[in-house]
């Protein structure tokens, strides 16, 4: 069973973290293939849309990063794809729907947004042949994590998230609505997000995610 430390809000979080320990290996449907110390990009058809995922290494142990809201492997990721052991693990960024370069569709937030990812998330890595993996998820990407391993248990092996939470109060909502308006971030967190998507597409999406992220408040306990 593993062990899973929850912070709340949506407060970004630096973290530095060494590289999981091999543990169980995972073998690959396919054969390795000479990564080596380059990232590569590619897009996979799944689930009626076109995902958007960057691969580094060629270890046994593949492991699955998972960006925070309105985040990218690019945007969220770049030190981990960088400096995770290249023999020891296979890594995959991944963009969810609607995020980074997994567009079109735009993004949207029907109440089941976090079990719609979590289920994109697993097939696209079974979509990339994986037999087993191993996840890595910040904010919304440690939600969504979190689900994966609650649906499905035998596919993940090991799981590390931070700043995630798993309900939603009302001080929570407050935090929410003061990120609302993107022109009041400060430059160093508007500025990724802004190139990576224009500001037209940026500030909607961030509207649309208070709002999306607000319907669990009015949920039982605010669960989410």
């Amino acid at each position: 069973m593993a062990a899973v430390v929850c912070c709340r809000g949506a407060r970004p979080l630096r973290v530095l973290f060494s590289p999981l320990k091999p543990g169980i290996h995972v073998t690959r449907a396919r054969p390795a293939a000479a990564f080596g110390t380059a990232v590569t990009s590619g897009k996979v058809a799944v689930n009626g849309v076109h995902l958007h995922y960057q691969l580094t290494g060629d270890g046994s142990h593949a492991v699955l990063l998972l960006p925070g809201m309105l985040g990218s492997g690019e945007t969220d990721f770049a030190p981990q794809l960088k400096s995770l052991s290249k023999t020891l693990f296979t890594v995959v960024a991944w963009d969810p729907r609607g995020y980074g370069h997994s567009r079109p569709p735009d993004r949207d937030f029907p109440m089941d947004f976090f079990e719609r990812d979590a289920k994109d998330a697993v097939d696209l890595m079974k979509a990339l042949q994986f037999k087993q993996v191993s996840l890595l998820g910040w904010s919304d990407g440690g939600i969504t994590a979190l689900i994966a391993a609650a649906k499905y248990p035998s596919y993940i092996s090991k799981m590390v998230i931070w700043g995630a939470n798993a309900y939603v109060t009302d001080e929570d909502d407050r935090i929410y609505q003061g990120i609302r308006d993107v022109s009041k971030w400060s430059e160093k967190a508007r500025k990724p997000l802004e190139t990576l998507y224009g500001y037209d597409y940026f500030a909607k999406t961030c509207e649309k995610w208070v709002d999306g992220i607000k319907q669990f408040k009015h949920l039982p306990d605010g669960c989410i």
